[in-house]
């Protein structure tokens, strides 16, 4: 498994990853602003991109999905309770946030949708769905080998907002908890901001160490 990241683009920084199988098929996580040039890296690396896993349904995560898709013919995947902000400008942001794109977001229709323990496979590699509800109802992290993406649930020090439509910060408590009980370490690549590893979150992230969670905010 050979995993890439994009260089983020765009106001929001999102990150962007490919993860490689060793036949040679790719799966994209997340398809921000800058996604499409995963198709140049695959080609570069010898890879096809067949899969397209979002970690959530804003925008700013899917700015470049429908061209994405397009261009590969890749399978999208997105958790069920997320798959209406594909195409929902309301839910994804998007109407919010009108001001910072010049031309809307194309809205995508036939994504496969997810649930908890689900299992997508990508030739010799594995990916867990984890349902991470709080930043968004949909939220997950994808589980594959030794690595997680983690999306806006968990990031280095820190945790996705929760004060945006969809968003509940009791509903991500109780995802943080479940990361906090997972006992294997994982390298974590969060959508935005540097890499971090999960031990070290459930140890030192002020909001994961064992503080009082009705306190936090």
């Amino acid at each position: 498994m050979k995993i890439i990241k994009l260089p983020p683009k765009g106001i929001f920084q999102v990150n962007c990853y490919m993860v490689i199988s060793d036949k040679g098929n790719a799966a994209v996580i997340d398809a921000p602003a800058g996604a499409l040039n995963a198709v140049e890296t695959a080609a570069r690396n010898g890879a096809v991109i067949t899969k397209i896993l979002l970690t959530h349904g804003h925008c700013d995560h899917i700015e470049e999905l429908a061209l994405l898709a397009e261009k590969t013919a890749a399978q999208v995947y997105i958790h069920k309770n997320d798959e209406s902000k594909l195409y929902d400008d309301y839910s994804n942001l998007s109407e919010y946030f009108a001001d910072y794109y010049e031309e809307p977001i194309v809205h995508y229709h036939g994504a496969e949708t997810v649930e908890d323990s689900d299992i997508i496979e990508l030739d010799d590699i594995s990916f867990k769905v984890i349902h991470t509800p709080g930043h968004t109802s949909g939220s997950v992290c994808y589980a594959a080998g030794d690595v997680m993406f983690s999306g806006d649930t968990l990031f280095c020090m820190s945790v996705g907002r929760t004060d945006m439509p969809d968003g509940n910060q009791n509903t991500l408590i109780k995802s943080l908890k479940r990361l906090d009980e997972i006992k294997e370490n994982y390298i974590i690549y969060p959508g935005h901001g540097s890499a971090t590893e999960l031990l070290t979150e459930q140890r030192k992230n002020p909001y994961m160490k064992g503080l009082n969670y009705d306190d936090w905010f």
